[in-house]
């Protein structure tokens, strides 16, 4: 096998392993009250970060992808300052207010890094059979050690009249990438959970 072939086939392995590794939003626990009955029709998005900037992206894109699936959303920041996050009982007064069927209130429990061994692999690569030689070569790519983050949130979705819990689910992000990118993955997540437990349609 000539260099190039070598040296295109290891990129491939490469990229085949960071595709394998991308980043994913990953559901650990989800409740839902089962006494709670019909659709959501109108929400109110809370990011309960300390970050303005985090808060408006990622309320941005809740309300953003709620829309897409026939739920009227707003973002808390509509309602309050983007630099500041209100007592409970202030914000729950403002969001009654918007005439909302419920609130879903999203905030960051822990986060960690975890170090973990990937161990090398062996390829076998079929030579050319254009002239006689050996069938098969080798190539070996050397195991290594992997540093990832990640942040554990939890998401609560309330009913308005009766400030009942009627949803929650806890979730695992990997921090690898655009942060934009993340949240977008994230909310995704969220929503696809919400409908598939027919809280939204």
């Amino acid at each position: 096998m000539n260099y190039s072939s070598k040296t295109l086939c290891v990129a491939f392995c490469a990229c085949a392993v960071f595709l394998t590794s991308c980043a994913t939003t990953t559901l650990t626990t989800v409740w839902k009250d089962e006494a709670f009955h019909g659709k959501i029709k109108k929400i109110v998005v809370v990011g309960a970060f300390r970050k303005p900037a985090a808060r408006n992206l990622f309320e941005d894109e809740f309300a953003r992808q709620l829309k897409a699936h026939g739920v009227e959303a707003i973002a808390s920041y509509t309602l309050v300052p983007i630099n500041e996050l209100p007592e409970k009982d202030l914000l729950m007064a403002k969001i009654r207010e918007t005439g909302a069927d419920a609130a879903l209130v999203t905030r960051m429990v822990d986060k960690k890094t975890v170090e973990s061994y990937v161990p090398g692999e062996v390829y076998v690569v079929p030579y050319s059979y254009r002239r006689w030689g050996p069938y098969f070569d080798y190539i070996y790519t050397p195991g290594y050690m992997v540093r990832e983050e990640y942040a554990y949130a939890e998401t609560n979705i309330y009913e308005t009249n009766t400030q009942q819990l009627i949803w929650s689910a806890m979730s695992s992000t990997l921090l690898s990438g655009d942060k934009q990118d993340l949240i977008k993955s994230f909310v995704s997540t969220m929503v696809g959970k919400m409908a598939e437990d027919k809280l939204i349609p």
